[in-house]
């Protein structure tokens, strides 16, 4: 990929400086917009003594820096943003074609990895020397400190002396870490045209999530819910509006959720700022924030039914259909011209008749809508420190055959969906354990036939389990108890202070 321009990408001496490689393992459309990335980016930036640099997969082949050019293997440390399960891959190509080698004892570098996935860190504990449990906002300080130890084994020690850093070989267990107040976004964010939003700041106005999905993982691992200070984000919103960016993408779990939402439309709207917002929750949407939406530019709104209603309840996730057709109703009358539906197939107990009811429903509101309908079907995959992690995956052939089935269901309604292939690797690596390392090794270096020696995913998991050695803070009781739930068909209440039950506010 020939990079495109770029605004407020950070420029230093390197000389003298402790030079970190920020490396996202995916294509640069989504790198560039990831918040965490750019998080970690300034605050290492501020500090004198560092001078962190970008790696995308695509970009200079994945084994020099956007800022100098510089060659991977330069880099005294890598930090990895390991944000879905298949970028493993990923990383030991770049790790390779940049000439550093793969197994930890076997160079110099310290490779660090943080990020969703790293909640389970075995498949990758072969070849990454510590991991980040946690949001970077909370040890970014003392993770700095550690690096400037010494020697190699000297800062993997200093590493594992901290509780958020499992350090294969050295401290096998960690705790995850989390911003009890959610540190100021960065004022100077790298924007580009080629980013996934666009040529826009990304504004995250809340982190963690109420409603707890039993399927999602963010919902756990972002526990509690935090707020972004309405004043904070005002002037932050000013301050932008005197740049030549004039756009502004909406981050969270739940955008529509934040009680001084009306406060923040009302500011964009003073400083001309477009607006838009990836995802949106149909059970929260008003008719102020579509129109809003509309007004900035955004051509399509993107909610999640999951699945029919009943099955919905199972996966805790209280949106009805008539609620559901409601937000329809109100995204024709704000003029949005393209509705996209996220839809899971392959859930735990899923029978026809639901698949049934899920597509009946989608043709309802194919129907109901003034505009093209777009429908994404994605298996269901189990994630670890989920309520569903010990659940099978469906299989491969099962979800081919489910998919045309479901496919046949919508009749005209326009169809998208991951390979049943790709999710199967992708359940593979999420609740791998360390014997999947070689198995990586292997694809990487033969090719995907070694899959074959993985485990299969199929199979219900029972016992303590792998990922264990990670506490996320929440309790081995509670995912029982959620489970439980799961298959009896009962909801839980959501998040609400002063709640106890899951461990996360204890």
């Amino acid at each position: 990929m020939k990079l495109v321009r770029e605004r407020n990408a950070i420029v230093k001496n390197p000389r003298g400086k402790l030079r970190v490689a920020l490396v996202y393992p995916q294509r640069y459309r989504a790198g560039v917009a990831n918040l965490g990335m750019q998080i970690v980016y300034a605050m290492l930036n501020q500090r004198e003594e560092v001078y962190a640099e970008r790696f995308y997969l695509d970009v200079h082949e994945g084994v020099r820096s956007i800022e100098t050019r510089s060659p991977l293997r330069d880099f005294e440390v890598i930090a990895v943003c390991w944000q879905f399960e298949p970028d493993a891959l990923n990383l030991l190509s770049m790790l390779e074609r940049g000439g550093v080698p793969l197994y930890r004892g076997e160079r110099r570098q310290v490779v660090l990895a943080g990020g969703p996935c790293a909640v389970n860190p075995l498949p990758l504990a072969d070849f990454v020397d510590a991991f980040y449990i946690g949001e970077a906002e909370a040890g970014v300080g003392e993770v700095v400190e550690a690096l400037h130890a010494g020697e190699r084994s000297q800062v993997l020690e200093e590493l594992a002396s901290l509780d958020y850093f499992y350090v294969p070989g050295v401290k096998e267990h960690a705790t995850r870490v989390l911003a009890e107040k959610l540190a100021p976004l960065p004022v100077h964010q790298v924007v580009s045209e080629a980013g996934a939003f666009g040529e826009s700041y990304l504004l995250e106005v809340a982190r963690g999530c109420t409603r707890s999905c039993r399927f999602c993982l963010g919902g756990y691992i972002f526990r509690p819910r935090r707020e972004r200070d309405v004043g904070e984000v005002e002037a932050l919103v000013r301050e932008w509006a005197d740049s030549e960016v004039r756009k502004v993408a909406l981050l969270g779990a739940s955008v529509t959720d934040y009680a001084h939402l009306e406060r923040l439309t009302g500011v964009l709207s003073d400083v001309r700022m477009q607006v838009s917002a990836p995802s949106l929750r149909a059970d929260a949407l008003t008719s102020e924030f579509l129109e809003m939406l509309v007004r900035s530019g955004q051509r399509t709104v993107t909610i999640a039914p999951e699945s029919c209603e009943e099955l919905r309840l199972r996966l805790n996730k209280r949106l009805t259909d008539d609620v559901l057709m409601e937000a329809v109703r109100m995204c024709s009358e704000a003029g949005v011209r393209n509705l996209k539906l996220y839809m899971m197939y392959g859930l735990p107990g899923e029978r026809r008749e639901h698949l049934e009811a899920a597509a009946a429903l989608v043709r309802e509101v194919a129907k109901a809508f003034r505009g093209r309908v777009r429908v994404s079907l994605s298996p269901f995959i189990p994630k670890p420190h989920t309520p569903l992690q010990r659940c099978g995956f469906a299989g491969v052939g099962e979800l081919r055959r489910r998919f045309r089935l479901f496919r046949k269901l919508l009749g005209g309604v326009e169809v998208e969906g991951e390979s049943p292939r790709a999710s199967w690797v992708q359940a593979v690596i999420a609740r791998g354990g360390r014997e999947l390392g070689e198995v990586l090794l292997g694809v990487h270096r033969r090719g995907s036939g070694e899959w074959r020696r993985a485990p299969a995913p199929e199979r219900e998991l029972s016992g303590e389990l792998p990922w264990e050695c990670i506490d996320v803070r929440i309790s081995r009781g509670f995912f029982e108890e959620e489970y439980r739930r799961y298959l009896a068909g009962e909801a839980s209440p959501e998040c609400f202070p002063g709640c106890r039950r899951c461990g996360a506010c204890t």
